[in-house]
């Protein structure tokens, strides 16, 4: 019960957030710039931001399943939108960050290190922009890979897992050429993988997925 609690916690992070981003996506569509919206552009964001959520299970040959949290942290990377038409892109995605996890022991007692851990996404999708001038809402479906990487024993040295991607927010050009990314990203990672065994414990085999949220800001270049 306790790990329900907390888990619809941290949902409703995520739900507040998203909605926070789709209510500035709303508000801010009121600047119409035509010379900007009926350009066909590649986009290049590097970006940083801080991620959140980040439970998932494994299952021990000598305790049975077992609740690990990776630390909320920030991060960085780059958004890549190559244009197949005038409000379509496909978006290469790419984050990574450098956090640590540990063993979840409840509310009370918090979350007991057991050391560093890489997490990055190699995602490749679609971005969907609206044409509403200088300011821009966005989605964004991606797929592709994320490589977890733990320094410890207590997990697998590195797998890597199939994982999708959904996302949304605005651009807003300040120039023809420049502009801010304020982006909301919900990224879902597949950690059911009998194979990723390895000393005494493997990644969740039916058990929960990675679930992380991501929120972020980049410069937009446009060329």
């Amino acid at each position: 019960m306790t790990r329900v609690r907390r888990l619809e916690s941290r949902r409703r992070h995520l739900i507040w957030t998203l909605a926070a981003t789709a209510l500035l996506t709303v508000a801010a569509g009121a600047t119409p710039s035509p010379a900007v919206a009926q350009k066909v552009r590649f986009e290049i964001t590097p970006y940083y931001g801080h991620s959140f959520l980040g439970s998932f299970e494994i299952d021990d040959y000598e305790f049975g399943r077992l609740d690990l949290e990776i630390d909320d942290g920030t991060v960085d990377g780059v958004v890549i939108g190559i244009p197949l038409r005038r409000n379509l892109q496909l978006e290469l995605f790419v984050n990574e960050q450098e956090t640590g996890f540990g063993l979840d022991e409840g509310p009370f007692l918090g979350a007991a290190y057991l050391g560093g851990m890489d997490v990055d996404y190699y995602q490749a999708g679609v971005s969907w922009t609206g044409s509403l001038g200088q300011v821009r809402p966005f989605a964004s479906l991606t797929a592709g890979v994320t490589r977890l990487a733990p320094n410890s024993d207590f997990l697998p040295e590195s797998e890597s897992h199939f994982s999708i991607g959904l996302g949304g927010g605005v651009k807003v050009f300040f120039t023809d050429h420049v502009g801010l990314r304020l982006d909301a990203r919900l990224l879902v990672t597949d950690t059911s993988d009998e194979d990723g065994c390895c000393y005494d414990c493997c990644y969740g085999a039916e058990r929960d997925d990675l679930v992380q949220g991501l929120v972020s800001a980049g410069l937009v270049f446009a060329f």
